[in-house]
């Protein structure tokens, strides 16, 4: 039962995803995403990563899309949505650059892994994905990069308050 349920919220996942880039509206666009990050939570929760998935509920599915649909409703990008397809000198190298990357998540799929030790077991795995643990990790070991993200999403704050200040 939990490979059926694996399976089928890693396909709601990717069928998001897909209607992520087909949605020509951006507010249908910002739906999708929280469709796709939902979708991840459950996968999570599957793997017994209670606070992942408590964590990616409350703050991307529910923070950080919420942000970006008020973003949406600010600027009004409804009337900036229709762009051609013609196919132009960018949309090219994002087209080759979007292959190559596909190319490269697909190469572990033909390449043997190594390396990868099977005597792990489940509570092995479970207490890993526990708070005491990542907390401990996050605040010792990553501490310098966890600031980092910080002060980079307050940049990303200020400058969304930039951006949709009205001039006087």
């Amino acid at each position: 039962m939990p490979l059926i349920l694996f399976f089928l919220f890693g396909g709601l996942a990717v069928a998001a995803a897909v209607g992520v880039l087909v949605c020509r509206n951006p507010l249908h666009s910002a739906m999708c995403m929280i469709g796709t990050m939902v979708s991840l939570a459950a996968i999570y929760l599957l793997h017994h990563a209670e606070f992942i998935f408590v964590i990616q509920i409350m703050v991307y599915a529910g923070a950080v899309m919420m942000l970006v649909v008020f973003v949406i409703m600010l600027l009004d990008l409804e009337k900036e949505a229709h762009t051609s397809l013609v196919l132009t000198p960018g949309k090219f190298v994002a087209l080759a650059l979007g292959g190559l990357l596909a190319v490269l998540l697909l190469l572990p799929l033909t390449v043997k892994m190594t390396g990868v030790s099977g005597d792990m077991t489940v509570d092995a795995l479970v207490a890993q994905g526990s708070v005491e643990f990542l907390a401990d990790k996050l605040f010792s070991q990553y501490l310098l990069p966890f600031e980092v993200a910080s002060v980079l999403l307050l940049v990303g704050l200020v400058g969304a308050v930039t951006l949709a200040k009205k001039k006087l």
